[in-house]
Formats: structure tokens, sequence, C-alpha cells
């Protein structure tokens, strides 16, 4: 999305599906934890693709049922044992199969392939804050894996705040944390809903982060300032 250049000194950065391709690690865990329990191959008969997308809509509308304002792993747990009778009607250790699928979309995540470039960069000519939802332990986790904390002035997380996005609460936070007003303020992030228009509601300039094949749709009345495709193009955005 094309317009003035604005003059930025600090950037608040999301951390899941902006800097780490979380998505394609949780896929890439369920898929192997399937393979890993299907001991009579009944796999080749199914669809992976469409049981994932079912997984994820059934601990979507778990978290929506229990009220649950956080991501709660024992739901997510609770939707994997059932999408496992369901389709292979078999009968699990949900604890060790868990912790499998929890291990293997560890092992598996990455950055995406231009974060630690952007970050490099940026940080050199703005001061950068990342503001997330999420459990601290898996936030921290990819914090620690990929040393991203060296980049940032400081790191907001959800749970350990007990506010979330896209509470305006967790971006005054920031704003404050960052000692820049915010008008020179810059929010990055996947998620409309919590990263556009918390950072509206803050007052701070707000970046859609619409990557290719991005898991959220454009949502109507939610106007981001801009709309980027990777990390590297906010330079093209700055004074």
């Amino acid at each position: 999305m094309t317009k003035d250049l604005i003059n930025i000194k600090g950037i608040l950065l999301d951390l899941d599906d902006t800097i780490t391709d979380s998505r394609s690690s949780w896929k890439n865990g369920f898929k192997k934890t399937i393979l890993s329990v299907d001991s009579k191959q009944q796999i080749n008969n199914i669809d992976l693709e469409s049981i994932y997308l079912e997984y994820t809509k059934l601990v979507a509308q778990k978290h929506k049922d229990s009220a649950s304002n956080e991501w709660n792993d024992s739901l997510a747990k609770d939707g994997l044992e059932e999408i496992i009778k369901k389709y292979l009607s078999i009968e699990i250790d949900p604890v060790i199969t868990w912790n499998y699928f929890s291990q293997s979309w560890k092992d598996t995540i990455q950055l995406f392939p231009e974060s630690l470039e952007a970050l490099i960069k940026l940080s050199k000519h703005c001061k950068l804050g990342m503001v997330t939802n999420g459990l601290s332990e898996h936030q921290r986790f990819k914090i620690k894996k990929f040393q991203l904390e060296k980049y940032f002035e400081f790191v907001l997380i959800s749970e350990e705040l007990g506010v979330q996005k896209p509470d305006k609460i967790i971006f005054q936070i920031a704003i404050q944390k960052m000692n820049i007003p915010a008008e020179k303020l810059i929010h990055v992030g996947d998620n409309p809903n919590h990263d556009v228009i918390g950072a509206n509601n803050a007052k701070i300039f707000s970046c859609w982060l619409k990557r290719k094949n991005n898991w959220y749709q454009e949502v109507k009345d939610i106007k981001p300032n801009y709309i980027n495709s990777n990390l590297l193009e906010l330079k093209s955005i700055m004074n």
C-alpha cells in the first residue's frame, strides 16, 4: 500500500507468523503426530490437509466455548485426541501424544526467510519492541531458539502481563517502554483483529503483514495504515 513516508522512530512487532512461521510448524507437528500413532497406516486414505483444518476449527471452537481469552494447551490436546479417535478409531495416551506434538512443532519451527535480515537492518535505525499474544513458555522458547531478544528493547507477552492484543493497555505499556511519541511508532502483525485494531485504538500507525497465503482475510471496517507482504518492505514506508 503506497502512502507518504512516515517519520518512524520505533517499531512494535508481533512474533507468530510475523517473525516466526508458527502455523507451518504447528501443521508439521500435527502431521508427524498423526503418522506416529497410525500403526495400521489408515492415513493413506485420509486427506491430512483437510483433517488439519478441521482440527484448527475444533480447537478454535473449544476456546470460544470455554470463553478462554488466552491460548490453552489443554483444549488443543483434547481436540487432538478427538480428531485421532474420529479418523483412526484408536485410543491414545493423550499426554504422551501431546508431548510428541509439542516437541515436533518445536523441532520444525523456522523464521521467515527475511526475518533475520529485517531485524538486523531495522534495529540499526529504530528501536524495536515485541508485542505478542501467547503463552510465556511457547513464546520464550521461540525467542531463545532464534536469539531474538538482542534485537529488541523489550518483549511483552500477553500471558505474562495478563492482557492481550487488541486491548489498548498492552500497546500503552509498549509506548511507555519505548519512550517515543505514539505518532512516531508503528505496529506490525499478521492478524487484523489483534494487530491492526489494537494499533489503531492506541493511535499508532498500523501495518498488516499480509504474507502470501495469509491465514487471515481482510476484515470489513478494519483499515490498516499500511499493508506489506514481508518485513523488509517496512523500509519503503519509513522516512
